[in-house]
């Protein structure tokens, strides 16, 4: 049965709370029983507001939720919109799905030449980086746009690892999948998954087992480097 889009009740957390604010203070004065004021605003009475039942409440909220806050029960690749043959994007597009499902865990390691002259450079969790687009959330980095070729992927302050060459200015920032980590003067990230430790030197040993570390000389970027990390269930 349809509703009209009551959107008073989404002021509500539950059903006795809407309730009440339809219950007036005289009411309350002659009839001591909570539960007979309940009957009584249920009947409508001392109210010129529609009084739902309690399932048509939570329906008709759930329907006003649902049209706020939609939920996709499917996606669409960022990559499907790819047009450029460029080694970095292809490499990208290939994981993609698997860093979607949580399979594979893709570190992105990008440096480029800013119209100063001078480099920035970071570290980028490719799995947060996208959900965060698919969520549309304020400042994301547009993978659409990456993959059509309209803008070049750049790190940023809030990624894994920034760094700007000329101010010397360093940001590191914890993400969904990983916790920055220093080991003596090695930088190392934290699948949070898993617990293991992401490398991104080859210099350190004790964990390169857990990483496939891939450099790829890109005609839009210059040297891209991609550390896959297989994702395992923490023992």
């Amino acid at each position: 049965m349809p509703y009209t889009a009551d959107y008073r009740l989404l002021n509500f957390n539950t059903y006795d709370e809407y309730l009440h604010s339809n219950t007036k203070s005289d009411v309350k004065k002659y009839l001591r029983s909570a539960k007979i004021i309940k009957q009584v605003i249920k009947l409508g009475y001392h109210t010129n507001a529609t009084i739902y039942e309690e399932d048509e409440f939570y329906e008709i909220k759930k329907n006003l939720l649902d049209q706020i806050n939609p939920v996709s029960h499917h996606f669409v690749l960022f990559s499907s919109y790819r047009t450029s043959s460029d080694p970095a994007l292809c490499a990208l597009a290939e994981r993609e799905a698997s860093n979607m499902q949580k399979k594979l865990s893709t570190i992105i390691f990008v440096q480029l030449r800013q119209r100063t002259g001078f480099d920035i450079s970071g570290y980028i969790d490719y799995e947060d980086s996208l959900r965060l687009n698919s969520l549309q959330m304020i400042g994301c980095t547009n993978w659409q746009a990456i993959f059509e070729g309209r803008i070049l992927l750049r790190p940023k302050h809030t990624d894994l690892s920034f760094y700007d060459w000329h101010s010397g200015s360093v940001y590191f920032n914890n993400t969904s999948n990983y916790d920055v980590m220093h080991m003596g003067i090695s930088l190392l990230f934290k699948y949070k998954g898993d617990l293991k430790f992401i490398p991104v030197s080859v210099a350190d040993g004790p964990f390169k087992e857990n990483v496939k570390r891939t450099a790829i000389l890109s005609p839009l970027y210059g040297m891209v480097v991609l550390y896959d990390h297989i994702v395992r269930k923490a023992t």
